[in-house]
């Protein structure tokens, strides 16, 4: 069997345009109104030549009638057109010659001229938003350049170009002005580790652009270093005085002494490595703050991990632990959170047995774990995270920022809290990831 050719058909009236059916509207017409005074001559028995000649002088007042009507329509339709082009191009001082009120096409330039009105208040306004942030941006000490979906440079103030130290022209290539691109973040060699740099994706009139940054932070580092070198300073100078003095003391008194009693030398020798033992503890803890491994996330039994923490407490401690079995985080990590917080709360109770509530559960996508015991709270809650403070006589002010750190790499945070009836409240929440 052969395959037939199905052909489509296009209707007719999608074949002309309006313009096209108007024109062949008129040449009906035309040729009606001639058709029809040939009839009407013949009828009266005109002669071939009458009619010819009767017909040839009415075509053409008929004609020019037609072409006028074509003419005013096409004419009318055109400026409209071309006036709402003019619009488009953002040209704003041209005006539509006014229509009379019963004109079809009134109540369109009205339309029109209603939107081209809009379209101008609306350009001020963006050039008015525009002129600001440009006078804001360029008085700003931080260096700020905009990119358009190309990348090619559309903005940047007067401290990016101070900085970058080259001529900087509008539409030159992010490439050219020595930008690295990758993966939409933008980098440039004049920003070293002492810039903060910010690349900012955003979307405007459907085009994707983007914005980048850069903050100087070498002044901050440079005092946050200082801060961080004048307290570990102080708490070492602390920590040896504290553990040196004495045994100096008793190497003084041992030396003084004509003779040697065995059991003088074994007491002071015994106290010598209980101090040394102390600081060799804390240097311990000091280096787990400051050399932190990840976290090795996954689903394990918290109340072995719970188990295994109360038996390193040796004075009186009810520990109660409620809620779900199972911990998402690392579990060495967590039982060293724990044996933190057991201790923290036993040594400060002022009872005579430490209560400690225990509780694990889940709440929206999160692992949630909450301490509370029957102390007296935090004294000051502000301070209680920051590293090497303590308000306890022999705390280091370790424990609270390792647990916090430790937290923090989980992805989440530890919060501190007293409790209205007496004693601290402490949370640690985290994303829960399968």
């Amino acid at each position: 069997m052969k395959n037939k050719r199905h052909q489509i058909k296009v209707p007719l009236a999608l074949k002309f345009s309006h313009e096209q059916w108007l024109g062949f509207g008129l040449v009906c017409t035309v040729i009606t109104l001639l058709s029809l005074v040939a009839s009407l001559t013949h009828s009266f028995g005109w002669s071939t030549l009458a009619t010819t000649t009767l017909i040839f002088f009415l075509a053409y007042p008929i004609i020019w009638l037609a072409w006028c009507c074509y003419s005013f329509w096409r004419q009318a339709i055109m400026q409209l057109t071309t006036y709402t082009q003019i619009i488009r191009e953002g040209e704003t001082n041209l005006r539509f010659k006014r229509q009379n009120p019963n004109n079809l096409l009134a109540a369109l330039q009205q339309e029109i001229s209603s939107l081209a009105q809009g379209n101008v208040e609306r350009l001020q306004q963006n050039q008015t938003l525009e002129n600001v942030l440009s006078h804001i941006l360029d008085s700003w000490p931080i260096p700020v350049c905009l990119f358009d979906e190309n990348n090619r440079l559309s903005y940047r103030n007067i401290a990016m170009k101070e900085k970058i130290q080259q001529p900087m022209l509008i539409g030159a290539s992010a490439e050219d002005l020595g930008f690295t691109i990758e993966n939409d973040n933008f980098t440039h060699s004049q920003f070293n580790q002492q810039w903060q740099c910010q690349s900012v994706s955003y979307t405007f009139q459907k085009k994707r652009c983007h914005i980048f940054s850069a903050l100087d932070i070498s002044q901050p580092l440079h005092q946050q270093k200082s801060i961080t070198q004048q307290n570990l300073i102080r708490v070492l100078a602390h920590e040896l005085r504290n553990s040196l003095t004495p045994m100096a003391s008793m190497a003084d008194t041992l030396l003084s002494n004509d003779g040697f009693n065995e059991d003088q030398v074994r007491m002071v020798l015994s106290r010598i490595k209980q101090r040394s033992d102390r600081l060799l503890s804390f240097i311990e803890q000091y280096s787990q703050l400051s050399q932190l491994p990840q976290p090795k996330l996954h689903w394990f039994d918290f109340t072995e991990v719970v188990a295994e923490a109360k038996a390193m407490i040796t004075a009186p401690c009810s520990i109660i632990f409620q809620g779900n079995n199972q911990c998402f985080g690392d579990e060495q990590q967590m039982a060293q959170i724990l044996i933190n917080l057991f201790k923290n709360a036993q040594e400060a109770c002022d009872k005579e047995q430490s209560e400690i509530s225990l509780s694990c559960f889940y709440q929206q996508g999160k692992q949630v774990i909450e301490l509370l015991d029957n102390g007296p709270g935090f004294a000051n809650l502000e301070n209680a995270l920051t590293p090497f403070y303590t308000t306890k006589a022999h705390g280091s002010g370790i424990g609270l920022s390792l647990c916090a750190e430790i937290s923090r790499n989980h992805g989440g945070e530890l919060l501190l809290a007293n409790k209205e009836e007496g004693g601290a409240q402490i949370t640690m929440i985290w994303p829960m990831q399968s």
